[in-house]
């Protein structure tokens, strides 16, 4: 019989800084095929894609509080050190869009790093 894995269990920030290096390389190769799967399983709800992405969004907010916390916080930073990483805010909006059942296409290289997490596609 074989145990059943969590997939919060095997996510770590190197493998979610990986998926995330390999959605912006396959963007620029145009390998569509890496947005597509994550795209269908977007549309589907699937469950273990919401799992991947509310893991990637966690963990990446970790990594910037680790990093930018106090920068964030100090009362004379400017707008933008305020509002953490572009890649921070990227998989939160993309999970949180997904979880309401409602992916939008601009997501869809976020979705297709997550679903490579899940071992789906390419």
């Amino acid at each position: 019989m074989s145990a059943h894995v969590e997939i919060e269990n095997f996510l770590s920030p190197q493998r979610i800084e990986y998926a995330h290096g390999l959605a912006q390389k396959y963007q620029a190769l145009g390998r569509q095929s890496f947005a597509d799967a994550g795209w269908r399983a977007a549309r589907a709800r699937d469950p273990k894609l919401l799992k991947a992405l509310e893991a990637g969004a966690e963990i990446l907010d970790r990594m910037t509080e680790e990093q930018f916390g106090r920068t964030m916080r100090d009362p004379s930073a400017l707008y933008g050190e305020t509002k953490g990483t572009t890649e921070q805010q990227l998989w939160r909006e993309a999970y949180r869009l997904c979880d309401e059942g409602n992916p939008i296409r601009n997501f869809e290289w976020i979705y297709g790093a997550a679903a490579w997490l899940c071992g789906y596609g390419s």
